[in-house]
């Protein structure tokens, strides 16, 4: 039995910080809705745009999410889905800047 793709308004996805290590990674960023940003964070196992991906959605994150989507299961799944297949785009200056201040965090905690 096939699933029925959720009805869902279009919307961007944006990741802007990919911190992590050999098993698993945190990945931020947000998606863009009707010009509003809306926060998020998951770990993506294997390589991001890999395997598996696991949004997480704050408490205000949700109430947005319903406001704006009205069904906050299926538009975690769409975006479960989106970050899977790779369907985001990456914030090159802020991924950057945050690759940068995890080599400065790392450089000083082991010299």
């Amino acid at each position: 039995m096939q699933r029925e793709k959720p009805h869902l308004p279009e919307y961007k996805v944006v990741v802007d910080d990919v911190t992590g290590g050999e098993i698993a990674n945190i990945i931020k960023g947000y998606i863009e809705i009707n010009g509003e940003k809306i926060r998020f964070k998951g770990i993506a196992y294997g390589r991001y745009g890999g395997q598996n991906v696991a949004p997480r959605l704050s408490p205000i994150s949700k109430k947005k999410v319903k406001a704006a989507f009205g069904d906050v299961g299926k538009f975690e799944e769409d975006l479960q889905q989106k970050l899977v297949s790779g369907d985001f785009e990456v914030d090159a200056a802020a991924a950057e800047a945050s690759k940068k201040k995890e080599e400065l965090e790392h450089h000083h905690t082991h010299s």
